[in-house]
């Protein structure tokens, strides 16, 4: 028999994503293929790995409920193994996925030359491999490791973890590394045992929450249900709440924390404050404004003038309260306060933080020019600062991120919201991770990089589902809305941004309310129905926008603009044109100016059509300069029709076709297919020679061939063209290859432009489809 060795690849990332597709978020899809490597086998087992969501209990349950996997495939490599093999293989499991020789010598009670003797079988059956040179090996794969160690006996592994602590212990070995192995074997009453896993918590509390929250959840268990032991299980809770809020479990930890803070004792009165100010924090989230200031002002009032640095942190959260409820100046004040203090005290993370907010602040009352300053004060400390005192800042990221989004500095914007989330993402701390991930969405989908924005904003959606979080949810649907309008996902658009102000008044910022009634505003225009877009000025607090940032107000007016011109009223527009610029002046920042100056020249197109273009031309140069790509291309549309109306015809036909094709470049389907709208209008009313070659010419083609030709000059796909004219998609095939034969062209861009050229007057009704 002849056997025939294959060697097979792996697979790529966009068939994974096709397989998976329905799973989880794009996001959550790159990651499993990264952890697979492409192993379809590695990649079933870790989809079978995904954790439930189950409802909130008590201190014995996570919110995310891991799975067994399904691991048969591999399991089935331990069959054939002798026993003493097996034996190796399932010690080397509850070391962990990497373990060391020697440390399976003592937890064996075998000689050494024989453990390593063993270890080289099983490298050659491919089941580890060596990591360095020396006792130091791995499993193939971390499922691999998964795989042996839950095939194995439970009785057996918790002595196994036993014994492995017992020998970690003699070699004096940390907290942390002990710890794995405590969690298996404890029992109730062990109280060094708790302090291992109590240590062990509070050294990967800022890198790993989820790991610190699963050792502290079974030291509670095992910690007697004594009065003595009170203020400690009250300490242990407090880090318990800290590390749940930390993974996103925002209604438990606030939950735990009211419960810890019950039976806390009030001195040490810093301990107590600092527990209240993290509590307040997470309230602020879940929309709990005023319990959440009342509590701090009674906790302010308690501490009395003891330990500057935690009242600073009271002060602090008092001020993100203030911003919350729309009131920029108080919160400006409260934060320039706790800085005072921290700067004292050289606490860099809150001082991050609060030069953020102030820069946030500031930003959103138009005080650009302070905001520039305290940004700059800001990133200079963030940019500085290691992964441990991230974790404490990572409000910071959000203030700082989204003051940079305001500034139009989307640069350092996108490369400081990147940073938060890669750092969330390496750790789990995922507390403010929504946030992130919806700013960068929103910078990406304002420079035009629309996959990206979308697959970020997904996974924020995804995210904010599973906080009860109004603020986050507010946050994030807001954002995909306003990602699914560059899309011209306009069903999505409306549906999402609908879902962003479906939440109670208040319970999130004002200021993202407002952005979310802005979105609904322009989701409702484009859906073909300006005064619903127009009614919400009066759900945002009037035409003075009160409740919305200063740069925000420029983008409501000139979205009013197109409102009132779609309505027919272009003398109110005008008025709204007025009210951007008035307010762009304001804040002297060359992209909202540019913003302002389209507004112009859209009512400009309505009223005095020749004196259009000179705005129109400034408007696109400006919000290209700016970083603006998606208002850049709606601009360029307002170009080309001045240019029309300026009688250069040839000139805005090619400004609308260089617009049509960049839209469509970007995945901007319905800016692309407003572009074309506008040539194909344009193209029938103005002056042009008809072809005399006809066999160039639409006129040549046959009356199905000048169907599918129009279809395409519509945008329609093969599939689509066959669905609406219920033929086969072969059969379009053959024609469109014949429309290329006749008009002497080789792809669909230039049909539509042969097609746009023409007129639609070339095509008779049946052909157009109209």
């Amino acid at each position: 028999m002849i056997v025939e060795h294959i060697h097979l690849e792996p697979l790529l990332e966009e068939e994974v994503g096709e397989m998976l597709a329905g799973e989880a978020t794009a996001f959550n899809r790159r990651h499993l293929y990264r952890e697979s490597g492409g192993n379809p086998g590695y990649l079933k087992a870790l989809i079978s790995e995904q954790p439930v969501f189950t409802a909130r209990d008590d201190l014995s349950r996570l919110n995310q409920t891991p799975r067994f996997g399904n691991y048969a495939r591999y399991t089935e490599e331990l069959a054939p193994l002798r026993p003493e093999m097996r034996e190796v293989a399932d010690a080397a499991a509850v070391v962990g996925h990497e373990f060391e020789a020697g440390l399976l010598t003592q937890m064996l009670g075998r000689n050494e030359t024989a453990v390593l003797g063993t270890i080289g079988e099983l490298i050659r059956r491919d089941l580890v491999h060596p990591v360095v040179p020396g006792q130091y090996f791995a499993f193939r794969h971390p499922v691999v490791h998964r795989a042996v160690y839950n095939h194995s006996e439970l009785s057996w592994r918790v002595d196994m973890h036993l014994r492995a602590d017992e020998a970690l212990c003699t070699r004096g070995a940390p907290a942390v590394e002990r710890a794995p192995h405590v969690e298996q074997w404890i029992k109730h009453g062990d109280l060094p045992a708790v302090e291992v896993l109590d240590e062990a918590a509070r050294t990967v509390a800022s890198t790993d929450p989820g790991r610190a929250s699963a050792w502290l959840t079974t030291a509670l268990r095992a910690l007697p249900q004594q009065p003595r032991f009170e203020g400690r299980r009250a300490r242990m809770m407090t880090q318990l709440a800290e590390a749940r809020g930390a993974t996103g479990q925002l209604q438990e930890c606030r939950d735990l924390m009211h419960e810890a803070l019950s039976i806390l004792p009030r001195e040490p009165a810093p301990q107590h404050a600092e527990a209240v100010a993290f509590a307040a924090m997470v309230q602020r989230l879940l929309g709990r404004r005023e319990e959440t200031d009342a509590m701090l002002r009674l906790e302010l009032d308690a501490l009395g003038s003891e330990d500057a640095l935690v009242r600073a942190s009271l002060k602090f959260e008092i001020a993100a309260g203030q911003l919350h409820s729309g009131d920029p100046l108080g919160c400006y004040q409260w934060a320039q306060e706790a800085l005072t203090v921290v700067e004292r005290h050289g606490h860099r993370p809150l001082q991050a933080s609060c030069l953020g907010l102030m820069a946030m602040a500031n930003t959103a009352n138009g005080r650009t020019g302070l905001a520039y300053e305290l940004l700059g004060q800001a990133t200079t400390i963030l940019d500085g600062m290691l992964d441990s005192e991230l974790a404490q800042s990572l409000d910071a990221v959000m203030w700082i991120g989204w003051s940079e989004v305001l500034l139009e500095r989307w640069d350092e914007a996108l490369r400081h919201f990147d940073k938060g989330v890669s750092f969330a993402t390496r750790s789990g701390y995922r507390l403010f991770m929504p946030h992130l991930l919806a700013g960068k969405a929103f910078v990406l989908r304002d420079r035009g990089k629309l996959t990206e924005a979308q697959i970020a904003v997904e996974h924020a959606v995804y995210l904010a589902e599973r906080t009860d979080s109004p603020e986050e949810l507010v946050n994030a649907y807001a954002v995909q809305g306003y990602v699914d309008i560059a899309l011209g996902n306009l069903d999505g658009a409306l549906q999402n941004s609908f879902a962003a102000t479906l939440q109670p008044r208040h319970s999130a910022s004002s200021w993202k309310e407002a952005l979310a009634l802005r979105i609904l505003a322009e989701a409702r225009l484009l859906n073909g129905d300006p005064e619903g877009c127009l009614a919400l000025v009066t759900d945002a607090g009037g035409a003075d926008l009160p409740t919305a940032d200063a740069g925000s107000r420029v983008a409501w007016y000139e979205l009013l603009v197109r409102a009132e011109l779609a309505a027919g009223r272009p003398g109110r527009a005008a008025d709204w044109a007025q009210r951007a610029m008035r307010a762009a002046n304001l804040l002297e920042q060359p992209g909202r100016i540019a913003l302002a100056t389209l507004a112009e020249a859209q009512v400009l197109l309505h009223q005095n059509p020749e004196a259009a273009l000179a705005p129109a031309q400034h408007a696109a140069a400006g919000l290209e300069e700016a970083g603006r790509a998606i208002d850049a291309l709606r601009a360029r549309v307002a170009v080309g029709l001045a240019l029309w109306q300026d009688g250069r015809f040839d000139d805005a036909a090619q400004e609308l076709k260089a617009t049509q094709l960049a839209c469509e470049q970007l995945g901007a389907s319905a800016l692309a297919r407003a572009a074309r709208v506008e040539r194909r209008r344009l193209a029938a009313r103005a002056p042009h020679a008809r072809s005399t070659d006809s066999e160039s010419s639409v006129i040549a083609l046959t009356g199905r061939e000048q169907q599918i030709a129009a279809l395409v000059s519509d945008g329609l796909t093969n599939r689509l063209i066959a669905k609406k004219l219920h033929i086969a998609e072969k059969t379009v095939e053959m024609h469109l290859s014949n429309v290329f034969a006749k008009l002497g062209v080789s792809n669909r861009a230039a049909v539509a432009a042969t097609v746009t050229r023409e007129g639609p007057d070339s095509l008779p009704d049946s052909a157009s489809g109209h």
